[in-house]
């Protein structure tokens, strides 16, 4: 049999419209693998099952609304410092204490927003996660006591090349002899600068509150800023190192 033209042509668009449509199929049958997220609630977890679209759907709504409020919550400030300091603010008196009878939860950054309330340590995951989405590196960590009775969340955020002390719960900093926010290594060598009107008369769970501070220890950067596990670029590289073990998971891939 010849082929003519005529008949390469058909032949041609056979193939396009096949591939095509494999190419559909595959596209949808990924598209709705079964996934789950983890949610919180009062300290009981428990899974949600979702289609993957659903799921990265979602993942990038909410990249986009942190981007979004970071740059307008940030917006005619003309250094990082100012920067930071208005978003300590905007979290401070965005973010409540969990109302009597309301349950705690434990689920994404941005719904902690969406619900204008949470305890600690949220607080300084939203003001954490709005500095690095604008631009400004930041995470938070436990700090234990000396005694290792209790723990409380500390906001580090990197100003000038050094880890700021924070505390967005309180929306607190304090300040170093050169007049600038007080870093790690400024609070571990002189403890006095955490002060204020009523430090002396604030205890977490029987601990002076200004203990955590002096026992914060050095400060390292994570390998990858919570925050940045929202930002699709950055939370595909996380996947892969985890994948191939060159990462752990500390949990905070929500």
């Amino acid at each position: 049999m010849i082929k003519t033209k005529e008949n390469i042509v058909k032949i041609k668009k056979l193939k396009f419209i096949f591939i095509s449509l494999l190419s559909i199929t595959i596209i949808g049958a990924v598209l709705n693998l079964n996934t789950s997220i983890t949610v919180g609630k009062d300290w009981q977890c428990r899974q949600i099952k979702m289609p993957l679209y659903i799921k990265w759907t979602e993942f990038l709504a909410r990249h986009y609304e942190y981007g979004r409020m970071a740059k307008e919550i940030t917006a005619g400030y003309d250094d990082n410092g100012k920067e930071v300091l208005a978003l300590l603010r905007w979290t401070h008196q965005n973010i409540k204490d969990v109302p009597p009878g309301m349950p705690v939860m434990d689920d994404h950054i941005l719904y902690i927003i969406v619900r204008g309330y949470g305890v600690p340590e949220q607080f300084q995951d939203v003001f954490t996660t709005l500095c690095t989405y604008a631009g400004i590196p930041a995470f938070w960590r436990k700090i234990r006591d000396r005694e290792h009775k209790t723990t409380y969340p500390i906001s580090f955020v990197l100003l000038n090349g050094k880890w700021r002390v924070f505390d967005a719960y309180r929306a607190r900093y304090f300040i170093a002899d050169n007049g600038e926010i007080a870093s790690v290594e400024d609070i571990l060598k002189k403890p006095s600068l955490v002060k204020g009107d009523d430090i002396d008369h604030i205890y977490i769970d029987g601990v002076p509150y200004k203990e955590f501070f002096n026992n914060m220890g050095p400060v390292s950067r994570p390998q990858t800023l919570r925050a940045e596990k929202q930002m699709p670029l950055h939370r595909i590289v996380y996947e892969t190192k985890r994948a191939f073990k060159l990462e752990k998971d500390d949990g905070s891939s929500l």
